[in-house]
């Protein structure tokens, strides 16, 4: 019976000096609470506007992880900054140096409202605080971001190419491109008059991706597209589409991401570099 009550109370000692000596966060003026796990004495402090590779983790009150750097599929950069354009954020990573990695309690409005320049998602408590693990990987020069940035856009631009020939093969279209780029396929024909440059015209569409999902389709909203034909606010494809068309004709246009949205997409609709797919019919002309 000694042994046993020896045994529970040599236990409760070891979890008590281990949490005794677990390393404690500090508090900063600056509205946050850290420890650091490691300290690299040979680190390099990021300067203002310095581009910093991290590792980075964040929980939210109950240990829920909220954002893992790891599952994204390209290195996690930030630019360093002041706390007025950043939130507290900025003024944790300012202590920190490459190699280095620290734990952080910032206050999740200051990160939503001032870092991440969002709304506070539903799930935050009033005046609750974030866990942010954070390593500094590396400090990267601009050289080095313009170089990866070209091989990046290569790459995406090689891969678009790759998935709009796979899409023409199982399609058997045989069409080529015109010297713009686009791809017009003749579904039916109509014998009203030629659109023009200048003209107003009003026309039905669908648009997808080319994996066949809708994106937009003036058919599901009820109501067709009125624009005058060059209008900059409509992507290139449609106008040089649209010039060649008469009343009554009804096309599919290929279009490629350079004649679409380009390397920026269209945010919450089409991604950088994407071919849309459209059905078009040229309802009027006036």
């Amino acid at each position: 019976m000694r042994i046993k009550w020896f045994s529970v109370f040599l236990a409760f000692l070891l979890v008590f000096i281990s949490c005794k000596n677990e390393k404690r966060y500090k508090k900063s003026k600056l509205g946050f609470q850290y420890k650091f796990y490691f300290e690299n004495p040979k680190g390099v402090k990021p300067d203002e506007g310095s581009i910093i590779t991290l590792k980075l983790k964040y929980f939210n009150h109950s240990d829920s992880l909220l954002f893992n750097s790891d599952e994204l599929s390209a290195k996690f950069r930030v630019q360093t900054g002041n706390a007025e354009g950043g939130g507290i954020m900025q003024n944790a990573l300012k202590m920190m140096k490459t190699g280095d990695s620290a734990s952080f309690l910032i206050p999740a409005s200051d990160f939503y409202l001032k870092t991440k320049h969002d709304s506070i998602p539903n799930f935050i408590l009033p005046g609750e605080m974030l866990r942010f693990e954070i390593k500094i990987v590396d400090i990267v020069s601009k050289q080095q971001l313009n170089k990866e940035y070209k091989q990046f856009m290569l790459k995406k631009e090689a891969e678009e190419k790759r998935i709009l020939d796979d899409y023409l093969s199982a399609e058997n279209i045989k069409e080529k491109p015109t010297a713009g780029g686009i791809y017009i396929i003749k579904i039916s024909k109509g014998n009203g008059k030629k659109a023009e440059y200048g003209k107003k015209v009003t026309i039905q569409f669908t648009g997808s991706y080319i994996n066949g999902k809708i994106f937009d389709s003036s058919i599901d909203k009820g109501k067709p597209l009125t624009f005058v034909l060059g209008d900059e606010h409509v992507i290139p494809a449609w106008n040089k589409a649209i010039a060649g068309m008469r009343v009554g004709d009804k096309i599919k246009l290929i279009a490629p991401s350079k004649t679409a949205y380009g390397k920026t997409g269209l945010k919450d609709y089409v991604p950088p570099f994407t071919t849309l797919i459209y059905e078009i019919k040229l309802l009027s002309i006036k």
